[in-house]
């Protein structure tokens, strides 16, 4: 008890200092809900915001081992809309209760769902689920959790803050329940341990987990390698178990890379280093037009050597673009780049998403990506651990190193 106390204090202090010292009220909510998972112990989380007509709620962080991000539920369903509609904390324990992580992965049997209210109105609640060191949520943690809902609801309040509800994507890329060993000499290794996961189309998804988890992912992602069990499905069609001959065409056609360092040609200019893949391909995008994109126009008849590193990158982003992939593959890209270098690249990826081009899905550990990212999953253990909406992405050149 005496240890929990230190950490409701301890996390009182360091919201109220948030509330105090930003107007990141998105960043107040998800220090919130780490606050309660770590103070109540749950397999599970999720912030569920209401549109501006309380009709519907939508997932803007949740903790937990399968991707709920594209799901919406009408307000007064489950528990979670029960508890926005009648703006009142909901506990439910046992085998019967309905929430939006059936059929993904476990089953609810202890839920306690937290309003955020502000004026007598719910602008959406915490939820938690599964208490994994109890079998139901106790009434001290009620109280508990209700002090730091009210705390976030304040920031809500404080800034007369309107939540922006995400846009509605295609599904691209799916994962459910993808697994990946790697033999060595030592034995088994289980890279990937049950990964669900939907990519959207004309998103920036950044990976970062701290292991070597996130690149295994992408290598199946990318049809580089082949998912020990599970399924993947790339627009919609089942890929998990085709031949590495098929899998080689489908990568070659649908995906494009980028990778630590760029793998131009020396003695071919930018233009001449985009055109030797635009020529492999039967209707590519035009070589000027990709350049454009990543705004090397300028630049097109210059050799690798007399161009910067973030420069090269770009190249290589415009080698990719050319194949009109549906998804743009990048492990790390950024890592032997100046700071410049990096702004360079990533206004370039800003740029080919925002426009629509394609997708980008990116590996890195570098904390200040994720600040323009549109979602950051978080992979611990092989498996989802969180995934967060980012409503507001910065843009590259907002950001520091």
């Amino acid at each position: 008890m005496a240890k929990r106390n230190a950490v409701i204090v301890d996390s009182t202090m360091q919201i109220m200092e948030q509330l105090l010292e930003t107007d990141d009220v998105y960043g107040v909510l998800s220090h919130c809900l780490e606050t309660m998972i770590k103070m109540v112990h749950c397999e599970a989380a999720v912030v569920w915001i209401a549109d501006s007509r309380q009709e519907r709620l939508y997932p803007l962080f949740h903790k937990g081992h399968s991707d709920i991000t594209g799901i919406s539920i009408l307000n007064g369903s489950g528990t979670e809309g029960r508890c926005v509609l009648n703006g009142a904390t909901v506990m439910q324990s046992g085998s019967d209760i309905a929430t939006v992580y059936d059929g993904s992965g476990f089953k609810a049997t202890s839920v306690m769902c937290l309003p955020l209210m502000v004026r007598s109105k719910a602008y959406g609640c915490f939820q938690l689920i599964n208490k994994t060191d109890a079998d139901s949520f106790q009434e001290d943690e009620r109280i508990i959790c209700e002090r730091v809902a009210a705390l976030a609801a304040m920031s809500i309040d404080e800034f007369s803050f309107e939540f922006k509800l995400p846009e509605t994507k295609k599904t691209v890329i799916s994962l459910r329940g993808v697994t990946k060993e790697h033999t060595s000499d030592a034995g088994k290794v289980q890279l990937l341990n049950g990964i669900d996961l939907d990519i959207y189309e004309h998103e920036f998804v950044v990976i970062t987990d701290g292991t070597g988890s996130s690149s295994a992912l992408l290598n199946i992602i990318g049809c580089m390698e082949a998912p020990t069990s599970g399924n993947l499905l790339i627009e919609g069609k089942d890929c998990s178990h085709l031949s590495d001959r098929k899998l080689t065409q489908l990568r070659r056609k649908k995906f494009g890379f980028l990778f630590r360092s760029h793998r131009l040609m020396p003695n071919l200019t930018a233009k001449e280093n985009v055109r030797l893949i635009s020529d492999l391909i039967r209707e590519p995008m035009p070589v000027k037009t990709a350049l454009e994109k990543v705004g090397m126009q300028l630049r097109a008849d210059n050799y690798p050597s007399q161009l910067t590193g973030g420069q090269q990158q770009r190249i290589t982003i415009a080698q990719a673009l050319v194949k009109k992939p549906i998804a743009i593959l990048a492990d790390e890209p950024t890592i032997a780049l100046s700071p410049e270098g990096k702004v360079e690249l990533l206004d370039a990826i800003d740029k080919i998403v925002h426009d629509k081009t394609t997708t980008v899905v990116m590996v890195t550990q570098d904390t200040e990506i994720c600040k323009m990212a549109d979602r950051i999953v978080t992979i611990r253990a092989g498996r989802v651990e969180s995934i967060k909406t980012n409503p507001e992405p910065l843009h590259a050149s907002e950001l520091t190193w």
